[in-house]
């Protein structure tokens, strides 16, 4: 939580929302043994108390305080919701997309895609085993650039979908700080999108977020070599 409310902080962190989907799922998690019905329960009272809208690059703090999310914010909200009630499961990364993959209850899995209010939680296993390959590098290519959420500048360095990985919240939280990165490159803000890969680097140090790093410093050393002359 910490590292996550890290980025664009402010002076006091607004729990009060998230605080109401704890409060709720509480009370709802003694009446059953953590089944399909309960991870139903998690998915949707939090979209329909936290998360109110998706917007890209949101970040964590927009999430809690105003309800904007993304496809990081909203997983990173999930994954200390399952955390809390005791799920085994797994905050998954890819090219262009995250999202949370729930293991051993009923013996199924499920899906977590944040970014989808009404149809995100996907229980039939025909249905988990299609989403899931649509991601998958070893099964399909290109097909994962139309939800491009993470890291849109990723395709100057990868042409295809190389990335498929479980990742820790804490791996998230640099996740966060890369994203957000990303946003300030594409506006041509090359200082802030140094300092937030080298936060990146420091909690995730992952090829892509290596990748870019070393690009951009590059990219700020030939620029006080030019303004040298």
């Amino acid at each position: 939580m910490d590292l996550l409310v890290a980025l664009h902080a402010s002076g006091e962190v607004e729990t009060a929302q998230f605080d109401k989907v704890v409060k709720k799922l509480d009370k709802r998690s003694n009446r059953k043994d953590h089944t399909e019905w309960f991870l139903g329960e998690i998915f949707y009272k939090t979209h329909q108390y936290l998360l109110k809208e998706y917007v890209k690059h949101s970040s964590f703090n927009d999430a809690l305080k105003t309800g904007l999310y993304d496809c990081v914010s909203g997983s990173a909200i999930y994954g200390l919701l399952l955390d809390r009630y005791g799920f085994d499961y797994e905050v998954i990364e890819t090219d262009y997309h995250v999202f949370i993959l729930i293991h051993g209850v009923n013996d199924k899995t499920y899906v977590f895609e944040s970014t989808e209010p009404r149809a995100g939680f996907i229980k039939d296993q025909e249905a988990v085993a299609q989403y899931i390959s649509v991601f998958d590098a070893a099964v399909v290519r290109g097909k994962a650039k139309q939800l491009a959420e993470l890291g849109s500048v990723v395709s100057q360095f990868t042409e295809e979908n190389t990335i498929y990985a479980s990742i820790s919240l804490r791996e998230l939280a640099g996740l966060q700080y890369y994203n957000d990165a990303v946003h300030h490159f594409n506006n041509g803000d090359l200082l802030m999108t140094y300092k937030q890969l080298a936060k990146a680097r420091a909690i995730y140090p992952s090829d892509r977020v290596t990748s870019l790093y070393e690009y951009i410093s590059a990219v700020q050393d030939e620029g006080k070599k030019l303004a040298g002359r």
